[in-house]
């Protein structure tokens, strides 16, 4: 019996351990770091036709389910309710912030991060902030770590449901996916069905928390702006840039998505460049 469960595990954790694999490969294969690499790439948008249908679809989904539903979401549950909620998110989310720390060699940010997860875990039992403004939090994903790695953006995609994107960060994507342990353990020690419904749950609400933290300022930049697509293309390319550099651009732009990505910490920042 303890055999079979062993074997269940390790099918499990398989995928994480080729995922790891594949990142040694390429850090070894990868050239010398440059962070500062996309700030010279100009656009590059060769679908652009599919593109803007993709994001035609998008916003009609936000328009239609998201938008009313998180204006719901944010009148009627208690605003302490919702930061317990976004809190929950992240502790959810910190192993694979700390793993990217790691990939890109950042010691000091991943002690930063590591002690945050500590404290907030055991003292506010991953619901309350405990760390709060003393040790804000950083986020990081591996769309970034190949970034630092030297790793060009590739072209822009607007990819259906998840959003603005391009091809490193939708490879970043799928590495984060699969290297979370929380749907490894969930699967592990209980039901696929219960799996699912954990899924599902943590999905509906990262979309709901990142919504919410851009209500009013979505519409007002599709209502200001001449072509919304090119728009909130310059704005995710600047976001991500700022990203790279750990907000070291100055204030990061809000980016407006329909995405069930995890929260990033600038979502809820206004930017000047929104507003010109």
């Amino acid at each position: 019996m303890v055999k079979l469960q062993g074997r269940g595990l390790w099918a499990r954790l398989k995928p994480i351990a080729s995922a790891m694999l594949m990142l040694a490969l390429i850090a070894g294969c990868a050239a010398a770091p440059k962070t500062a690499g996309d700030a010279t790439e100009d656009i590059s948008d060769p679908i652009e036709p599919v593109n803007r249908v993709f994001f035609d679809f998008n916003m009609f989904l936000d328009r239609t389910i998201l938008r009313p539903v998180t204006r719901y979401y944010v009148e009627y549950v208690p605003e302490a309710f919702r930061v317990s909620i976004r809190n929950i998110l992240e502790v959810m989310n910190t192993p694979v912030v700390m793993m990217n720390h790691l990939l890109q060699g950042d010691i000091e940010r991943f002690m930063h991060t590591a002690g945050r997860f500590t404290l907030n875990l055991a003292g506010g039992l991953g619901v309350l902030d405990i760390a709060g403004e003393k040790a804000p939090p950083l986020d990081e994903d591996f769309g970034q770590t190949l970034a630092v790695w030297g790793v060009p953006s590739g072209p822009y995609l607007m990819l259906p449901i998840l959003g603005p994107s391009n091809i490193r960060d939708a490879v970043g994507r799928g590495v984060d996916s699969v290297a979370d342990p929380m749907p490894h353990l969930i699967s592990h020690y209980s039901t696929d069905l219960n799996s699912y419904l954990f899924s599902g749950a943590r999905l509906t609400a990262t979309a709901l928390d990142r919504r919410s933290r851009i209500l009013g300022e979505l519409e007002e930049l599709e209502r200001t702006s001449l072509d919304f697509y090119a728009t909130v293309r310059s704005l995710y390319i600047q976001k991500r840039r700022d990203d790279i550099r750990n907000g070291g651009s100055g204030e990061p732009v809000p980016i407006p998505e329909i995405s069930f990505e995890r929260d990033d910490r600038e979502q809820g920042q206004r930017s000047s460049t929104a507003t010109r």
